[in-house]
């Protein structure tokens, strides 16, 4: 059940995050000029969410795919590629609560009526694509995008959400020094 669950949650999963908070961080020490190649890891990566939805998993790999080669990065396999892009996804139920202060009842009574509150629950997906220096294995640069998860009608809708996540997550990549 939980399984069912996580796969339809990730179903939706940045597919229609209208706001995505994005952070990202990086070794300071690495010289990015040196990297020209990359590839994306298409095999399971322990724990995420998009191993069970392969249809999202691929959106995001072809969108890391699309974005990395806008700039100026050439797409090889992972045997000869400088850096490797980890793709991890999950998602957390919330509860938002808004206290919109007291209610008064008809024609501005004297005394108020109660609190007026609002309780909304949601999905808040989070997508993480990891750079890896291909030679030494180390995290080289992350990028974090989270949002809050809204039903997309079509896969073209699915497939627009899911690119532009991707390019706000990789806007920063590589850092500017």
């Amino acid at each position: 059940m939980l399984k069912s669950i996580i796969t339809f949650g990730l179903l939706l999963v940045v597919t229609a995050c209208s706001s995505i908070s994005v952070t990202s961080d990086y070794d300071p020490t690495t010289d990015f000029s040196g990297y020209k190649t990359f590839a994306v890891h298409e095999g399971t990566v322990d724990g995420s969410a998009l191993e069970n939805a392969p249809l999202i998993k691929r959106r995001v790999i072809d969108a890391v795919g699309k974005v990395m080669a806008s700039k100026g990065f050439l797409l090889t396999d992972e045997n000869n590629a400088d850096i490797i892009v980890y793709p991890f996804a999950g998602t957390n139920d919330k509860i938002k609560v808004t206290d919109w202060g007291y209610s008064y009842g008809p024609y501005w009574r004297r005394y108020p009526n109660g609190r007026n509150i609002d309780v909304t629950s949601y999905t808040e997906a989070t997508l993480v694509l990891d750079l890896v220096n291909s030679k030494s294995e180390q995290l080289i640069w992350r990028g974090v995008g989270t949002g809050a998860i809204r039903q997309s009608n079509s896969p073209e809708e699915r497939t627009e959400a899911i690119d532009d996540a991707v390019s706000k997550i990789l806007e920063k990549f590589p850092p500017k020094k």
